[in-house]
């Protein structure tokens, strides 16, 4: 067989489902022959005759499993879908493989890499400890139920995201006036969708262009409630079986694996070290903003009264509609006057303009190509003429995609050997060419730079020697801190100005009304926090208890009564459609964690400018691009010159409070 092309050209974007499970054959035997060539290696092992053979390998996985994990949740073919989901199992079956293979565990510790540089040190180091997480100097009988495990818990995932993937859910009502308080252009456009629908009758998504927006103005109590049930049951029940198990495996993997819980397994190697850490840390929080945010919550209730004289509470269905209304008032802040400075054409333009003179770099679209949907749109990454790495865009709802906001990855790039590439996958309003038919709220315009974040990210650290450094390969909860970071160039009129512009008179942004957005920014911030705190407390909450005694919905309730401002609500089941209970399984604390980085990160910035060029090319060289090579500690220590504290977010929260 001969060895497949690295050019990022050479790299199908599309393919039938009988072309994808040839991809993946194709792929990993390809593996399996690197695989089975570097084991019978004779004489002493080297860089040469080990690793380099070894990283071509995980190369080769690292392609199915980008894909595999991408194309389950985006392609528009059922059957496409479905050979993905086979990839994710092929290849979680051969990664598991690997780590359980005693004799190629003995080939990376025989490599003597001490003349070696730091980056390969540490990629051995790290090799040769997630040999031993998995169990390959356990016996026979564990390795076998290791391995039994790992596949449960990938088919089990895989249901899990289908099913929340799958589940779009609709409020429908029968007139405009049921609709009062959203916004013109978005009821003249769910109206004119309506007629395309048997009856005619409105129907509202559960998908966030029309189920944010909805939540924040409408002024119907009652249909902000139906539509926020709908939203907090997708999945339901389907989910709580697949969530029930995925549980129960994993924590029976970590306790044969010598772990109390499988928060302690996650946690172990991350920068908290332990779950007990991470609680701590979360209560430590909790501790900061839960006073902010219950009077948060009375400020509410105030504006509730002043609709509803007799209202003893603020629900969640309340909190959305209600901050919207004491911004405007306590602020001068009008949202639907905010929303005409960001039409989505602008946004785009923006995003790449005030990112592109940031980093020194340039964009440039790609036409032509065979991608997976015509939504889909490319770009090559060019830095001092030369191109980096290449990514794509799919940012529109549709049916059965992935519902949330998120970069995958599509290839990770190795220097010398291979380009990186990744997919931005988010679900922000669709525009018909028509200015103003895609305005967007300010929270999606921020998450649009969080999730540029990542993608940048995986693209700057496409040069490393060893694909398992490469692209975000940190500790898990470093991961969101550059993220998180970049969002503060979507609240500063300096950066806004240059893309935000009135999309009928085309005048930027008010540096007054950017002002007024920034103070109505931290009233709410406190609730936003405390209500962090819960989901990742859920998260911890349930890769802690006893799986054979476990009912997710009543720890949910038990865990909202504890750390949420608001209570829980009848009826909902909301853990069936939380995505990051698979993926980050116990870890969600890392938003919180990564915030108090992000802010440390920004100081410079905030010190020296939002486009300082020596600032910004430091961070981008320093903690961007060596991606896993170095542990994110340090990442951080080299751009700060000293050790990060969590002093700056402290100083945010209470500065909220």
């Amino acid at each position: 067989m001969s060895d497949p092309h690295w050019a990022i050209e050479r790299i199908p974007l599309d393919r039938s489902a009988a072309q994808f499970t040839n991809f993946t054959r194709e792929h990993l035997a390809y593996a399996q022959s690197l695989l089975s060539q570097t084991l019978a290696v004779s004489g002493p092992r080297t860089i040469a005759n080990t690793l380099d053979p070894l990283n071509e390998m995980w190369m080769h996985v690292d392609l199915v499993a980008s894909h595999s994990e991408l194309f389950s949740q985006v392609h528009p073919d059922e059957a496409v879908r479905h050979a993905a989901e086979e990839g994710s199992k092929e290849v979680s079956k051969f990664v598991t493989g690997l780590w359980l293979n005693r004799d190629l565990y003995n080939a990376y510790a025989a490599v003597d890499v001490s003349g070696a540089d730091e980056a390969t040190k540490y990629m051995v180091t790290k090799a040769l400890r997630d040999f031993r997480r998995e169990g390959v100097d356990r016996d026979d009988a564990t390795r076998a139920k290791v391995e039994q495990l790992n596949q449960e818990i990938v088919d089990l995932g895989l249901a899990f995201k289908r099913n929340i993937s799958e589940d779009t859910r609709h409020l429908e009502v029968e007139s405009p006036s049921d609709l009062a308080g959203v916004p013109k252009d978005l009821v003249d456009a769910w109206v004119k969708e309506s007629e395309k629908t048997p009856g005619g009758r409105i129907r509202i998504s559960t998908d966030y262009p029309q189920y944010v927006p909805f939540m924040k103005y409408a002024h119907s109590d009652p249909l902000r409630k139906e539509l926020m049930t709908l939203f907090m049951n997708r999945a339901y029940p389907a989910n709580i079986e697949p969530l029930t198990k995925l549980i129960a495996r994993r924590d029976e993997k970590a306790k044969l694996l010598g772990y109390a819980n499988w928060a302690d397994y996650a946690t172990e190697i991350n920068m908290i070290g332990s779950g007990a850490n991470a609680l701590a840390y979360i209560d430590r929080v909790q501790g900061i903003t839960r006073a902010a945010a219950d009077r948060e919550i009375g400020t509410l209730l105030e504006y509730k009264r002043r609709h509803d004289p007799a209202a003893e509470g603020v629900n969640a269905w309340d909190v959305s509609y209600y901050l919207n209304k004491a911004r405007e008032d306590r602020y001068d802040v009008n949202p639907q006057e905010v929303r005409r400075y960001f039409d989505f054409p602008d946004v785009m333009d923006g995003l790449l303009t005030v990112t592109g003179r940031l980093f020194d770099v340039k964009y440039v679209k790609v036409e032509g190509l065979p991608l997976w949907h015509p939504d889909v749109t490319a770009y090559d990454l060019v830095r001092d003429g030369e191109r980096i790495g290449r990514f794509y865009l799919d940012l529109f709802p549709r049916e059965n995609k992935y519902k949330h906001m998120a970069q995958f990855d599509y290839a990770q790039g190795v220097a010398g050997k291979r380009l990186p590439q990744a997919v931005l996958v988010c679900n922000f309003p669709k525009p018909d060419g028509t200015p103003g038919s895609a305005l967007m709220e300010h929270g999606d315009v921020v998450t649009f730079f969080h999730e540029f974040g990542h993608l940048l990210h995986t693209l700057f650290a496409g040069r490393q020697t060893w694909v398992r450094n490469a692209g975000i390969s940190t500790e898990w909860d470093f991961v969101e801190a550059p993220s998180q970071m970049l969002e503060e160039w979507a609240w500063r009129h300096e950066t806004l100005k240059l893309f935000a512009k009135h999309y009928e008179t085309r005048e930027p942004i008010p540096a007054d009304l950017v002002a007024k957005m920034q103070k109505a920014r931290m009233f709410g911030e406190a609730y936003h926090w405390a209500r962090q705190t819960w989901l990742a407390a859920i998260s911890l909450g349930y890769y802690t208890a006893d799986p054979a005694t476990l009912d997710t919905t009543q720890k949910m309730i038990e865990l909202t009564q504890k750390y949420s401002p608001v209570p829980y609500m009848e009826g909902t089941h909301f853990q069936c459609s939380f995505g990051h209970l698979d993926h980050y399984s116990a870890v969600y604390y890392t938003y919180v964690w990564s915030k108090g980085i992000a802010c440390d990160l920004f100081s410079p910035f905030e010190k020296n400018g939002m486009f300082h060029g020596a600032t910004a090319r430091k961070y981008r060289d320093r903690v961007l691009a060596p991606g896993g090579s170095r542990k994110a500690g340090e990442l951080v220590k080299d751009f700060l010159g000293r050790d990060f504290t969590l002093d700056a977010f402290e100083r945010y929260l209470k500065q909220g409070a």
